[in-house]
């Protein structure tokens, strides 16, 4: 779990994030949805420490990451998993050379446990066959699917997905969603995504957290948000054309 109390954060005299109160559940998928420039990718970064808030507390399962020095940090950093926006793939490495690197840099394994490690994740996100492929003969959705074994490879306790469906067909983004969320109940990982993608709100929001002018506005479910009458979120998902594409 993942917990988020009176977080602010200000560039200069812009305040960015005011307030933020919120917690990430276990074993849940959590989506942080919110228009361009409303605090969402302010907050993530400030969850992982590449920038520090104003005042608040950030807790790993009650590990308070903000009053931590550099060597604690770093061993909850160990602990966290990336999906990055646009996958992130070294070109020069093979599929199984992705997947291993944050095993070689992350844990003391022996070459046959990262093998053994590599080989079961491939599997998993059902790329067995890809192991020597370079990132350039791959397809988008097989890029992601490379993106999140080399994600889920350490091990994680906390997962981070950066706009995991950017440049998919929504064929694609679905079995991406699905992979997500299947990958988080096995493996009882707290997990947040940050998404414009109200089909991946609606498919795997099991907690939806809308983050508007630095403020968050609203928190539930994909089973509540449609019923919702808060007239910002109301906006934000006619923006996406989530609702006109349902009507038609």
């Amino acid at each position: 779990m993942i917990e988020v109390h009176g977080l602010y954060k200000s560039f200069g005299d812009k305040e960015v994030l005011k307030d933020i109160n919120a917690r990430f559940e276990t074993g849940k998928t959590s989506l942080i949805i919110g228009a361009s420039g409303s605090g969402k990718s302010t907050l993530t970064r400030c969850l992982v420490g590449l920038i520090d808030p104003n005042e608040g507390h950030v807790l790993y399962d009650g590990r308070d990451f903000l009053l931590m020095g550099t060597k604690e940090r770093k061993r909850i950093r160990k602990e966290i998993g990336f999906l990055f926006q646009h996958s992130a793939l070294f070109d020069f490495m093979t599929v199984e050379e992705n997947v291993r690197f944050p095993l070689d840099m992350l844990t003391n394994m022996s070459k046959k446990e990262k093998d053994n490690r590599v080989a079961f994740v491939l599997e998993r996100v059902e790329l067995s066959h890809a192991h020597k492929l370079h990132p350039s003969e791959l397809s988008g959705g097989m890029k992601k699917r490379v993106g999140i074994a080399r994600a889920i490879s350490p091990k994680p306790r906390y997962l981070f997905c950066d706009e995991p469906n950017s440049g998919l067909d929504p064929q694609t983004s679905i079995v991406i969603d699905s992979l997500i969320q299947e990958i988080t109940h096995e493996n009882d990982i707290t997990t947040l995504v940050i998404t414009h993608d109200m089909n991946s709100v609606i498919e795997i929001g099991e907690q939806i957290f809308f983050i508007h002018k630095g403020e968050l506005w609203w928190e539930g479910t994909q089973h509540e948000i449609l019923k919702t009458d808060n007239k910002e979120l109301l906006s934000f998902v006619d923006a996406s054309g989530f609702l006109t594409n349902k009507k038609g």
